[in-house]
């Protein structure tokens, strides 16, 4: 079965029916992905940073992006007792002598990603996060599953 290929860009995040997959390039970005199984709805935001500090475009911060994006699976009619989550990327892309906030980007952007899910009630089934590699995912939104592919080497999660 072909699925429309839909790509999310930094900072972007969309969603999609059973006939799509969505795939996007992270680094220390994090790539969330949360899947209604019952509608075969989903949708996949890509975050650049952890929180907003007050900043108008939600899209790119952890904090404004995922209530974003379970607002517009809401409006789809999913529902959230049936909604579940899987997350890749937050990678160390650089490497610092000394420790700096831009150093641990990709940790921060996955405890406040983990943190958020959380306090929405979202069970997150599986992680694909750290490492020092940056990765390519995509989330076949037929069957919720999540490939990821790091360093040559690709990963198949299906727990939905």
């Amino acid at each position: 079965m072909a699925n429309e290929l839909v790509n999310v860009g930094v900072a972007q995040l969309k969603i999609g029916t059973s006939e799509q997959m969505l795939r996007t390039i992270l680094g220390s970005c994090v790539g969330i992905c949360i899947y209604d199984r019952n509608k075969k709805i989903g949708g996949m935001a890509h975050i650049l940073l952890p929180e907003a500090s007050g900043s108008s475009q939600i899209e790119k911060y952890a904090d404004t992006a995922i209530p974003a994006l379970i607002n517009l699976l809401l409006k789809q009619g999913c529902t959230k007792e049936f909604m579940s989550a899987k997350i890749a990327g937050g990678a160390s892309m650089f490497k610092f002598k000394i420790s700096t906030a831009l150093g641990q980007i990709g940790e921060r952007n996955i405890e406040v990603t983990k943190d958020i899910l959380k306090k929405a009630g979202i069970a997150l089934l599986c992680e694909d996060t750290g490492g020092s590699t940056g990765r390519v995912i995509d989330f076949f939104l037929n069957d919720g599953h999540l490939k990821v592919k790091a360093g040559g080497v690709e990963q198949n999660y299906y727990k939905v």
